[in-house]
């Protein structure tokens, strides 16, 4: 429920900040598959990053969320060959639902799917071994931001959503 709830939390606090951009590339599951070791494997100092293009130069950039604030690092390298440097160290804030300060659960892309100009989700579930190819094989799924949500409605579901967390807490 915490990790459903973070997950929630964090694509909706990315899609109100942040919108694609009509004339930037799109992206397919097959394409985030490839690109993800080059993201993942010893790039950052941090487990399950989002990676979303902050600055809107064509390759994705790195936030941290952790003990409610967001940083952000920025690619300094290529979409293909990232490097990552620390940019902003309070890029953004985020209320805390938790008695815990819950991380990350898997690592994240945000990007244009279908060229509707919204950023939609991309999950880096699991990771398994290829020994033929000698390298990791990464398993994808994806969301469809199909929303279209405006700001008013965006706080109304963050609030519904503090509410119900607090009701939890205080049952168990």
């Amino acid at each position: 429920m915490k990790t459903l709830i973070l997950i929630l939390f964090s694509f909706l606090l990315i899609s109100v900040s942040l919108k694609a951009d009509p004339s930037g590339s799109l992206m397919t599951k097959d394409q985030i598959k490839k690109l993800s070791g080059s993201y993942l494997e010893g790039k950052l100092d941090f487990e399950n990053p989002v990676l979303v293009d902050v600055d809107k130069d064509g390759d994705f950039d790195a936030l941290k969320f952790d003990n409610g604030n967001v940083e952000y690092y920025k690619n300094v390298g290529t979409q293909e060959n990232p490097s990552f440097v620390l940019e902003n160290k309070n890029y953004e804030k985020y209320d805390r639902a938790f008695f815990v300060d819950p991380k990350m659960p898997y690592p994240i892309f945000f990007a244009d799917k279908d060229g509707d100009g919204d950023l939609d989700l991309f999950v880096i579930k699991d990771k398994e071994y290829n020994k033929q190819q000698q390298k990791f094989d990464y398993k994808v799924s994806s969301a469809e931001n199909s929303m279209g949500l405006d700001t008013g409605t965006l706080i109304t579901i963050i609030l519904v959503l503090v509410i119900v967390l607090l009701v939890l807490a205080i049952l168990h």
